[in-house]
């Protein structure tokens, strides 16, 4: 099997982000299967949890399949996500 080459895009914080992690809760989010769909040079973009399922939902739990964290997915250095091009 070749390399996958996707880009996706994560969106930026929103308050509701930012009021979460004020509260030590962290959003999840999923990336739908562009890849079986639009072949290997597709862009994605993640899809956040509703912000009540995430205020409602017990710190650090684990999540269903599909799903991860995007700080876990990747790791920021200093407030700057890092990427492959830096």
């Amino acid at each position: 099997m070749g390399k996958r080459a996707m880009t996706i895009i994560c969106p930026e914080p929103t308050c509701g982000d930012k009021l979460l992690a004020l509260m030590g809760k962290k959003r999840a989010a999923f990336i739908p299967d562009i890849y079986g769909r639009f072949g290997k040079y597709a862009y994605g973009r993640e899809i956040k949890e509703p912000f009540l399922c995430a205020l409602l939902r017990p710190k650090n739990q684990d999540l269903e399949d599909g799903w991860f964290y995007p700080d876990e997915f990747m790791p920021q250095i200093n407030g700057k996500i890092e990427t492959e091009n830096d």
